[in-house]
């Protein structure tokens, strides 16, 4: 468990008893809208997932990834899969949602990089208090998630969960702005202001 804790990236946020009156009614697919209200609290709890590619099957647009939180199998549309090979980085962004009604929740802006995303229906299996950790299974395969303790709170074994996953590239170092020859040319004028001209 604390390999879990160490290597899912980290951001978690947590947006307890949200006001969803300005939600999109856009419908989300298996979308069952509850006849009462939910008592307990409603929350969204995100997190990043470092995911290996473990095989895409790209006659039925199928995604495998490896995960220390859990082994996926996602459907992602042919232009997803076109750029994704077996031992390829990503990082999975997960959405946690507990919702009356999820259909009504607006759709999080996603990142220009996304590959694709895919919201699911989820039961919790088990609850680990102690380290503030989920255990769920979705149709996508089995996933354990950190939820902070204020949302940990309200959960019982049992309870239905919607997950949203995003999947996107892992940054390449290569791909990040280079600020070497920024501070080369910064380190001249320094040594030149010090040391003034060469006699």
């Amino acid at each position: 468990m604390s390999r879990l804790v160490g290597s899912a990236l980290v951001a978690l946020l947590v947006l307890s008893d949200f006001d969803a009156s300005g939600a999109s009614d856009r419908p989300v697919p298996g979308a069952r809208a509850s006849s009462s209200a939910v008592t307990d609290r409603s929350f969204i709890v995100r997190q990043h997932v470092q995911a290996t590619v473990s095989e895409v099957d790209r006659a039925t647009d199928v995604v495998r990834l490896k995960t220390d939180a859990g082994r996926l199998m996602l459907h992602a549309p042919a232009t997803a899969t076109a750029g994704l090979d077996k031992g390829d980085s990503v990082i999975v962004d997960v959405t946690l949602i507990r919702h009356a009604d999820p259909a009504r929740l607006p759709r999080r802006q996603e990142d220009p990089l996304t590959l694709f995303t895919q919201r699911l229906s989820g039961s919790v299996t088990s609850i680990q208090r102690s380290v503030e950790a989920v255990a769920l299974t979705t149709p996508a395969g089995r996933l354990t998630v950190g939820v902070p303790a204020d949302a940990i709170a309200s959960l019982h074994t049992g309870d239905a969960l919607w997950l949203e996953l995003s999947v996107r590239p892992e940054p390449q170092v290569a791909a990040l702005p280079s600020t070497g020859a920024r501070r080369d040319s910064g380190l001249a004028r320094l040594l030149f202001i010090i040391f003034g001209r060469g006699k």
